[in-house]
Order: C-alpha cells, then structure tokens, then sequence
C-alpha cells in the first residue's frame, strides 16, 4: 500500500509517541494554584502531536536546596497525580510496562515519573523506596550540579569534577536494580558515568542528551558513552534543545542530523526522542532564570518547541530517508522494549 507522507505519519504516530524527559511536574507545581493545567494546556499538544507516554520528571531548583528539596519534590508528585486525577478519561500515571500497554490499549496517555537529580533523597536511601511507591520508575543521580551521589557533567569543554560516584550514588543505583528503577546517565560526569557502566550490566538510559561530537562540552555525551549504552541495549533520547556557540544551527535539520549520528554510532535500537521542551517553562520564568538559560547557550529549536510540533519530525525523518521500521523505534519501539525489559 502507498501510503501519503499524512497518512504514513497518522499511521506511525497511531501507536502513540515517547518522549522520556519533560518537565511538567515542576511547571505544574509552579503554578499549582491554578486547577486544570494538564487537562487545559498540555492535552491539547499532547494529543495533536500523537504523544502516547511522558516521562514527568521530578527536578529541584537551587533556590529549593537543600532545606525544601524533599517537600518540593513530594509537592510535585502531589501535584502530578492532582492533574491527572482532573484528566482521568485521557491520562494515567503508570508504575508497569504492564500499565504502560493498558493505557496505550485504551487510548490514554501515559505518565511515567522520572526523577533527575537525587537530591529529593538527602543521603536517606531509604527515601528511594517512598519515591518508588509513589511512581518514580527512572533516575538520574545528578543535574549539573554536585549532590550527594556525585557530580554533574558541566556545561563547559572542561572542569567536571573528577571523581566518580560517592558510597550514597553506589548504594542508590544498587538499590535502583534491586527495585526495578531504570538508571539514567543524563547530566553525570564523565567519571560517574564510567563508574555507573562498571557497576551495572544491562540496560541503561540517557533520558535527554545530544552528541558532544556537535557541540563539545560535558554536559554532552561522547562518543564512547554513546556507543556503550547502545552495546548494552539501552536507548538515548535526543534533546531538542541544543546547546551550540551559534543560534542559528539550531535548526529541525541539525536536530535530524544527532538522530542520524547517533544511530550510526550506536544503532538505531538505541535512538529514542528526549525533547526536554523548555518554551512552556519560560513564559513563566523571572528574567533571572532566563539569563541562567542564555548563558549556557541552549537553543530551542524553531518548529519543534512542544509536543504538538511532533508530526513536523516526522515528516523531515522521511525526507531524510529513514524508513518506518526505523522511525517506529526512534519514536517509541525503542523506549517500550527497554522499558518491558527494566520495569516489569
């Protein structure tokens, strides 16, 4: 059957889209004075963008820590399941792959919680168990930051911290593969993340990140991260906020190229999509906190800043040549195999 690039799209998108890294929990909180926000803003562009699974990370500002970062981040899960709750006909927060296929079977959409950043936890391991009860399914230890499991990977050429994972990182991600938490790679150090590799086997994530062969600083993954989590079978998802010295290589085009690179590099088993759209957070952000972004030179890519840009993908990964076995794991076959394989 031939199929039109509409109708080739409205088929690969049927399945429902994942993307593993927006931030909502921490917008919602935000403005958790306001009732309906999930329901009123974010479905709309969930739904035109064919969006079938999130993962709604938990992440602390610095202005919260370290006194609020416990009470914060259980606010934001509060506030999760209170949207949801508003939007039970069409979304459903999910603690299985099991609950994952039930929701995609029934048409709704998915919320996996994520969590970047221990922070949450203090030096409590005791605390991951509460987070796991409460939904959390993926972790990363760190944002750029330092904390108490280890160190970020800075947005610079050079100056990440040296060191490897504390005794509280080792503990945390022994504990993550006890409980069938996924671990993510995103944000740590180059050291941690060597660390975390020779401590686990099997499937690990890099929820949201882009190639440092593009842009060489590291917050970006090498080459040889890359190819590690691909031998493992794991899946990287591709930021869409691209971090470069220059504006205007933020483009839909560029963004099809760290797709390409990275399946190239690591295989296209290992190619998922981690948006991490900043656009909805910085409507609402004090001149402060969008400095802050501006001196890391994250870019939004014009066309592709929320969900309901998604199709717009899609169609430049047919231009470009990819076939629909190809863009069906990019978009979600990758992450639900990993995501069976991890938590159950």
């Amino acid at each position: 059957m031939q199929y039109t690039p509409e109708t080739r799209i409205d088929r690969l998108h049927g399945a429902g889209i994942v993307d593993m890294h927006f931030d909502l929990p921490l917008d919602l909180y935000d403005r958790r004075t306001q009732r309906g926000l999930l329901r009123n803003e974010y479905l709309p562009e969930l739904r035109a963008g064919g969006v079938g699974l999130i993962g709604a990370a938990i992440f602390v500002e610095d202005k919260d820590l370290p006194e609020l970062g416990l009470r914060v981040a259980l606010d934001q899960v509060a506030c999760l399941y209170e949207e949801a709750a508003l939007a039970a006909d069409e979304v459903v927060i999910c603690r299985s792959y099991a609950a994952v296929e039930q929701a995609r079977a029934a048409g709704k959409i998915g919320v996996l919680i994520t969590m970047e950043g221990v922070e949450p936890l203090g030096t409590d391991l005791h605390l991951l168990r509460v987070f796991y009860e409460l939904g959390v399914r993926s972790l990363g230890l760190t944002h750029a930051r330092r904390n108490a499991a280890g160190d970020g990977g800075l947005f610079a050429p050079a100056g990440s911290s040296p060191a490897g994972l504390s005794r509280f990182g080792r503990a945390v991600v022994q504990e993550c593969q006890r409980l069938g938490i996924l671990l993510d790679l995103a944000h740590l150090n180059a050291a941690g993340t060597e660390e975390l590799l020779a401590l686990t086997n099997g499937a690990l994530i890099i929820s949201h990140t882009n190639p440092r062969h593009f842009h060489d600083i590291e917050r970006n993954t090498s080459d040889a991260h890359l190819r590690a989590v691909g031998e493992r079978g794991g899946v990287i998802g591709i930021n869409a906020v691209l971090l470069s010295s220059q504006k205007e290589k933020a483009t839909l085009d560029h963004y099809v190229d760290h797709i390409a690179y990275v399946a190239e590099l690591a295989g296209i088993d290992a190619v998922g999509i981690g948006f991490d759209f900043i656009e909805f957070l910085f409507r609402h952000w004090t001149p402060e906190q969008q400095a802050a972004i501006a001196t890391i030179q994250a870019h939004p890519v014009p066309g592709l800043t929320n969900h309901s840009h998604a199709r717009t993908l899609t169609e430049r990964l047919i231009e470009r040549g990819f076939g629909d076995d190809e863009i069906e794991k990019v978009l979600y076959g990758n992450w639900l195999r990993v995501l069976k394989e991890v938590i159950g």
